[in-house]
């Protein structure tokens, strides 16, 4: 499981400053065959961004299991990291990198990025329990409602209703 992050040419000229840094130019983007030129799948991160943004990206190198892209459309001091094909955008700053140096600002993104996956994984549980409780209320006015959508739980509790009715009636 490896990690692409992608940025604009000035970003990457202060990434290439780190000592950990390998020049990796990566394939070429497209390839010949018989129908023309098309669009390489070998990298499958590189198809995955221009498939998604409509815009190519070029392979810079890497630190370790980083991988690094150059996406000359992006102007903004920003940083976009991806894992598992889920996106991170961070902000890049200037003033952590001179006060403590490109590796440090590598290092505190992958800290932010597990607390935000983190942060999403719970966000998606607590979703998933929000809907579960949701489908687990029981209206008894969707027979009359809608009654295409009636599940087992509102029947029940349209007949426990009709039964509490009834024994208020019969007891008066």
């Amino acid at each position: 499981m490896g990690y692409q992050i992608v940025t604009g040419l000035n970003i990457m000229t202060d990434i290439k400053k780190s000592p950990y840094f390998r020049q990796n130019l990566g394939f070429s983007n497209t390839v010949d065959t018989d129908q023309g030129r098309v669009f390489r799948e070998t990298d499958g991160f590189q198809y995955f961004y221009n498939t998604k943004y409509k815009t190519n990206i070029f392979g810079q190198g890497n630190i370790g299991n980083i991988m690094f892209y150059t996406d000359h459309y992006i102007i903004k001091d920003e940083v976009a990291l991806y894992k598992d094909k889920d996106e991170y955008i961070f902000p890049y700053d200037r003033s952590v990198i001179k006060e403590r140096g490109i590796n440090f600002f590598l290092g505190s993104l992958l800290k932010k990025l597990a607390e935000e996956e983190g942060q999403r994984v719970k966000d998606i549980a607590n979703e998933a329990v929000r809907r579960e409780e949701d489908k687990c209320k029981a209206d008894s006015e969707k027979i009359f409602e809608n009654p295409g959508s009636v599940n087992f739980d509102d029947l029940q509790e349209y007949l426990k209703k009709q039964r509490e009715n009834r024994y208020k009636t019969d007891s008066k």
